[in-house]
């Protein structure tokens, strides 16, 4: 999903600008500024892909924004936007993607889009390795013929190891060694760092030299631009939909499909049981979050489907139970609202031994 921003100074033709750009496909958020400072302010913090500059604007002028906005992010993309074509020659001097005369249209506008898609698709190949961390450990690899298949470790302390560097990305030797061989002596220890990095290396094809794995005397560091992973891909639209959660049913679909169950399923790392319940957390507020947000529009349905999410995570939230038994009265689907209330109750009976809040029969009732 491609993170746009528009910085304009008349307000109609960012409105007119965000209407188009929201009819297209493949876009997550569209940031828009009326001051160029505020929208390099944005910038700095937000990843964007694609900034749609005007050229004549007060203070900071759009030629002057682009060039502040390619030294800030080295693989944004600037289109500038005008009433004029007499800045052509100049701006694509200063290296934009592309320029679009006012007004915008839908057809120019889509010219412009393909062109944004084609130039992406030739500097973002395909990643060398997929690594899935959520409901188990999975990589990936591609072969010289571009196939992809499963890459197997030799020992468990060798997944072990390469699991922590793809959570960590940048860790001390120190923590490495201390976590994974905290019984051996020090020694021992970075003896035995070595040749698992070693291994890695070997059988994910990173070279001897380091590629993929960078090692200084103090530090080791997982390289992640050549490197696909459900996790990195789960955080980053956590950060999306934090920001705009009014516009987060897409993204919320997406990180719905990357959670396929806790972080590293069915591996007993004690040093991810920490990270795991962090980003279940995260997963369950955004749940939440997004289920709020349906209930407070009226959309009862998918406000039921998110409080059904969040209690497949965590069976035990009596509140989520109250609030579905609540919606299901108010729908008139009284057999459903006793239904979840059957079932909270056996749910306590069995885990807990004790019966839900007598408040709860109210509203069933």
């Amino acid at each position: 999903m491609l993170r746009l921003m528009i910085v304009d100074d008349e307000e109609m033709a960012i409105r007119r600008l965000k209407r188009l750009l929201s009819e297209i496909g493949g876009i997550g958020s569209i940031g828009t500024f009326l001051d160029p400072q505020e929208g390099y302010d944005y910038a700095k913090e937000h990843d964007v892909d694609v900034a749609f500059l005007d050229i004549s604007m007060p203070d900071i002028n759009g030629m002057r924004l682009s060039a502040l906005l390619t030294d800030l992010r080295r693989n944004i993309d600037i289109v500038l936007v005008t009433g004029s074509d007499e800045y052509a020659v100049r701006a694509y001097a200063i290296n934009v993607l592309d320029y679009i005369v006012k007004p915008v249209t839908s057809e120019r506008l889509a010219v412009t889009m393909e062109k944004i898609q084609r130039v992406r698709r030739q500097d973002d190949p395909a990643p060398n390795l997929d690594v899935q961390l959520f409901g188990g450990f999975k990589i990936i690899g591609r072969t010289i013929e571009g196939k992809k298949e499963a890459i197997r470790l030799r020992t468990p302390k060798t997944e072990e190891l390469f699991a922590f560097l793809a959570c960590k990305r940048t860790v001390a030797r120190e923590e490495v060694t201390e976590t994974l061989w905290q019984n051996l002596a020090p020694d021992n220890a970075l003896k035995n760092l070595n040749s698992t990095l070693y291994a890695i290396r070997k059988a994910v094809g990173y070279d001897r030299s380091g590629g993929g794995i960078t090692t200084t005397s103090n530090e080791i560091r997982l390289e992640t631009d050549d490197l696909k992973c459900d996790l990195y891909e789960f955080e980053r639209l956590i950060k999306e939909i934090r920001r705009a959660p009014s516009e987060s049913a897409v993204l919320l679909e997406k990180a719905e499909a990357l959670y396929k169950g806790p972080l590293l399923k069915g591996r007993s790392y004690e040093w991810a049981i920490e990270i795991s319940r962090s980003l279940e957390q995260q997963y369950i507020d955004l749940l939440e979050l997004t289920a709020q947000h349906h209930r407070t529009h009226d959309r009862q349905q998918q406000t039921l489907h998110y409080y059904g999410e969040m209690l497949k995570i965590d069976p035990m939230r009596e509140d989520i139970h109250y609030k579905m038994m609540r919606l299901y009265t108010e729908l008139g689907r009284k057999n459903e609202a006793m239904k979840q209330y059957r079932e909270l109750e056996q749910l306590l009976q069995r885990e807990l031994g004790t019966s839900p809040d007598l408040r709860l029969e109210d509203v069933i009732s």
